[in-house]
This record gives structure tokens, C-alpha cells and sequence, in this order.
């Protein structure tokens, strides 16, 4: 659109009606008009003209007249459509892209200038990329059609609302862009109204997507983690050691199985209460998740049992995680109103070798192991070796008889 029939017709406009730019702020109107008669500097706020609009170069050109309401929140609501929403405006032809700056400021649009292909796809770069994109056909640099695809291609969440704007109206034109991802075809020259019109189209549907993206998150979140202590839910950390055990049975590597268990946690209950024995559970989750690494998992597996899964661990490295995890409990009671309630735990270590991928028999194993970590006195991890399950490692630095049952 650098050239041709919308630059005849905006070229005037232009020139005619150019307030400065840096005054243009979203949802104020570029200022027509001087000071009325009382001295008090008032002004009146308008907005741009519309495209197909054509003014004598001598004359101021006419307001265009956005609607007539007299609800004036009615009337805001539908001027500042954008509600500071962030889009991108990729036009070569400086004229066309300074009348679409001013009018889309104006509407409450927060614009992010490009002047060629290239440059659009360095905005979309961003963290938190814009989801309106106007693209001129004739935008340098990349081909316009190959340009959609990959905007499109970019966003793993949800597409970006693209809108071609055209010198003319090709129907294998408009067929191939949106083919390519564009949301809307515009031909030029255009009146403002059309163009404000399709814009609130796109606001409401990228509100739409943007809550069904948020409503998805929160059901995967209430499917995938545990509701009182925040961590994964049963179904989630085993799915977890299950994708873990099948990589590293690709990889030749070992996978590292922690079974947590809060000792006399029931007494916990009985003499404090179900909702102080809510809080020591959160609160136990809370320091176990601090003292794992980024890429460990934990979830809770039943009632007061936490399940750890440490990829690429080695036994050494596996029983120094679960010493540390059994201190971050220890160390410290838990205050529960006026009452401190001391905390400890027992803990099961396994490691499930290379090509092991029976979910069921490396848990098994680490449960063994936290069974006995419990008969041999609590507040303790044992190892045990799932290619020797008879045999459990001792891995303690106290010493106590031995006790049965486990709580």
C-alpha cells in the first residue's frame, strides 16, 4: 500500500490534519478547533477522518462522527476499543502508517510500529507478544502470505487476529491469506468506522480465546495437582515417574524413587485437629519443595505420603537428596497457633535401573524400604537395591531398636 489509489486519497488528509504524535496518547482524541470565547483554553476532542475521506488542502477536514449516543459511558466504551490492548502495525508507506498510529492511539490501542517483515517478527519475539497484527499486502521483506505462517506458527497458545490490508480485492488473494493464518482481508480505501468495527470484532474474539485459555489452565491445574498442599496429585506423579522411566530407558540412565512418610501423623490429628494437621501437611510439602532441585517432582500419593522423582540419580547422590530432605523437616517444628508441633519423617530410597519400566515394582520396592525405615525406628531414609530386594542398606546416623507397624 505504498502507492496508488489510498495514498491519493490520504496524501491530503495527511498533511491537512497531522497533530503532533507524541501528544497522541490511547483513548484521547487528536484536538480540533481553539479556545471558546471564555478564555478557559477548552478544546474539543475528535477523532482522525476515515480513509476514504478526501479534504481541500486548505480546509480542515470534517470530525468523522463516531455515533450518536447520548450515554456517554456507552459512548467511551465504543471509542476506546482497544483498551491500551497492544497491536502492531506493519506499513511501509509512511503517510498510511502515521494516519493508522493516530487513529488506532485514538482508540485506545497501545502501537507498535514496523516497517517491514522482518521487523514484525522481531515485535513477536517478545515474552507476552501482541494478538493484533495489521499487515500492509505490500509489506517488504518477507512475502506477505509466508509472513502469516509463521506469526501463525510462533504462537503455541493461541493464533494471533492478523488483518491484510490491500490495494484491491482478489479473491485467490484473500483465498491464500487466509490460508496462510489471517483472521480478516481489508481493501483500500477504507472508512475509519469499518475499520474501528472489525478491530472491537477482534477484541471480543481474542477475549473470548484469552478466557478459554484461562479457564483451560485452571482445569488442567485442578486435574493435575493436589488441592490442599499444592504439589502434583497421585495420578500426575505417577504418570511422571512413568514418562521418566520410559526416557531414561532411551538414554541408559537411572531414575531415582523417594517414598515419603510423615511419622505419627495421626496423633497429629487426634490431638490438634484436622485443620492443624491441614497445615503441617502444607507446610511439610512446602519445605520438601524447597529442598528439591528444579528438575525433581514431587507429589502426594496418599493421606500423609509424598512421592519424589529424581531423574538421573545416582545412589550416593539419591541418599544425600533424602538426608536433606528428612533435616528440612526435622530442623524446625511447625507453629500451629500456640502450639509447636515437631515433625519428622521416614523415607524409602530406590533406584530403578535402566530399562526398567514397571511402574508398580519400582514403587514397591521404595515402599519396602520406608517400611523399613519405620520398623527400624523412624526419622530415618533407607536404600534399598531393586536388583537385591532382600537386601535394605542402613543408611542412618542414629541408632534405635526395632519397631513394627507403620505411622
Amino acid at each position: 500500500m505504498s502507492s496508488g489509489q489510498l495514498s491519493a486519497s490520504l496524501e491530503v488528509s495527511v498533511e491537512a490534519y497531522r497533530p503532533p504524535l507524541d501528544y497522541e496518547i490511547g483513548g484521547i482524541f487528536p484536538m480540533t478547533g481553539a479556545s471558546n470565547n471564555s478564555g478557559k483554553g477548552e478544546t474539543r476532542r475528535t477523532p482522525s477522518p476515515g480513509f476514504g475521506h478526501k479534504t481541500p488542502a486548505n480546509v480542515a477536514p470534517s470530525p468523522l462522527r463516531l455515533a450518536a449516543v447520548d450515554d456517554d459511558s456507552l459512548t467511551e466504551r465504543r471509542t476506546n476499543i482497544g483498551n491500551f490492548q497492544r497491536i502492531v502495525v506493519a506499513e511501509d508507506h509512511r503517510g498510511t502508517r502515521r494516519m493508522l498510529i493516530q487513529m488506532l492511539r485514538t482508540w485506545g490501542f497501545v502501537v507498535l510500529p514496523a516497517k517491514s517483515g522482518p521487523e514484525v517478527l522481531n515485535i513477536v519475539e517478545q515474552t507476552r507478544p501482541p494478538e493484533l497484527i495489521v499487515l500492509s499486502r505490500m509489506l517488504p521483506g518477507i512475502d506477505i502470505f509466508e509472513l502469516c505462517q509463521r506469526l501463525c506458527c510462533r504462537h503455541s497458545d493461541y493464533s494471533p487476529y492478523i488483518l491484510v490490508l490491500a490495494m484491491q480485492s482478489d479473491q485467490r488473494e484473500v483465498v491464500r491469506a487466509l490460508e496462510s493464518g489471517a483472521a480478516e482481508y481489508l481493501t483500500t480505501p477504507f472508512e475509519a468506522q469499518e475499520l474501528r468495527a472489525r478491530l472491537l470484532v477482534a477484541s471480543r474474539i481474542l477475549k473470548r480465546q484469552e478466557n478459554l485459555i484461562l479457564s483451560r489452565d485452571k482445569f488442567r491445574c485442578l486435574a493435575t495437582t493436589d488441592p490442599l498442599t499444592g504439589v502434583w496429585n497421585r495420578r500426575s506423579i505417577n504418570q511422571i515417574l512413568k514418562d521418566e522411566l520410559a526416557r531414561a530407558s532411551g538414554s541408559e540412565a537411572s531414575t531415582g524413587v523417594l517414598l515419603v512418610d510423615l511419622d505419627h501423623f495421626k496423633k497429629v490429628n487426634d490431638t490438634h485437629g484436622h485443620l492443624a494437621g491441614d497445615f503441617v501437611l502444607q507446610e511439610t510439602s512446602r519445605r520438601l519443595k524447597n529442598a528439591l532441585r528444579p528438575y525433581d517432582s514431587i507429589g502426594r500419593y496418599g493421606g500423609e505420603e509424598f512421592l519424589v522423582v529424581v531423574p538421573n540419580a545416582a545412589e550416593a547422590e539419591l541418599c544425600q537428596l533424602a538426608e536433606r530432605l528428612r533435616k528440612a523437616i526435622e530442623s524446625e517444628s511447625i507453629r500451629v497457633g500456640e502450639s509447636q508441633i515437631r515433625i519428622t519423617l521416614s523415607i524409602g530410597a530406590t533406584i530403578a535401573p535402566s530399562g526398567e519400566s514397571l511402574l508398580s515394582k519400582v514403587i514397591a520396592t521404595a515402599d519396602a524400604a520406608l517400611y523399613n525405615a519405620k520398623r527400624f525406628g523412624r526419622n530415618r531414609f533407607m536404600f534399598a537395591d531393586p536388583l537385591q530386594e532382600q537386601v535394605a542398606h542402613y543408611r542412618s546416623q542414629t541408632n534405635a531398636l526395632p519397631h513394627s507397624g507403620r505411622a
